[in-house]
């Protein structure tokens, strides 16, 4: 059987169960509540790692960080709204590619927000950061303190009925990578417009690709 055959069956066995699926009741139950966690827990790991800045009350007032926490959280929620649809079932219309179905839509916003801040950027710092080490601490960092994170929602979504694990665990990926990079903004010392559109989005494509990886694994039936 074809995978769109495959697709279709699940989709009418679900329609013909008539009551909402379980993995749906399951996944909202429990998703949200976990993406929240899973935020508290990179806080507390970006605390543990960087300590806790003097500067910080000043630093979360500023527009550079508002600006890096606006980007992250709109894409945390279409990450949300991606790994929730691709464990219920009949709920995971992608379309034919990565780029088409609900992706798009999902990821324009925080995109779009990244996109500005790139563009109208005029700090005048480097898109390398501060130092020479500015990228691979905010890359490493970010991944980091996501990876509690991306285990904690590929556990909830083993909960619903995954037809494409593996685009289900990178939606998880994004998901955790999302919120990493959200925490991360508390100890990133890096302002630039282009340094957090260039390097926050590569971070979060590398817990993606990770959360796409385990999952075709941990979330395949």
């Amino acid at each position: 059987m074809s995978r769109p055959e495959t697709d279709r069956l699940i989709r009418d066995l679900a329609r013909e169960a008539g009551a909402p699926p379980r993995a749906r009741f399951l996944s909202m139950r429990w998703l949200l509540p976990i993406a929240v966690l899973s935020l508290g827990v990179a806080i507390a790991l970006v605390f543990l790692l960087f300590g806790v800045s003097a500067q910080l009350p000043g630093t979360v007032q500023g527009a550079p960080f508002l600006h890096k926490v606006a980007s992250a959280l709109a894409l945390a929620a279409g990450g949300f709204l991606l790994a929730r649809d691709a464990v219920r079932p009949g709920g995971e219309e992608w379309g034919n590619g990565w780029g088409s179905g609900r992706w798009l839509p999902a990821l324009l916003p925080g995109a779009a927000l990244l996109l500005i801040g790139g563009v109208t950027d005029e700090s005048g710092l480097s898109s390398f950061g501060r130092s020479d080490v500015s990228v691979p601490i905010c890359v490493g960092a970010i991944v980091l303190v996501s990876l509690p994170a991306l285990g904690l929602i590929l556990a909830a979504l083993r909960s619903g009925a995954a037809t494409r694990p593996g685009r289900a665990g990178a939606a998880a990926g994004l998901l955790a990578g999302a919120l990493g990079a959200a925490a991360y903004a508390l100890a990133c010392k890096n302002d630039g417009g282009l340094f957090v559109a260039i390097w926050y989005t590569t971070a979060i494509a590398l817990v993606a690709g990770l959360g796409a990886v385990v999952g075709r694994r941990t979330l395949a039936w």
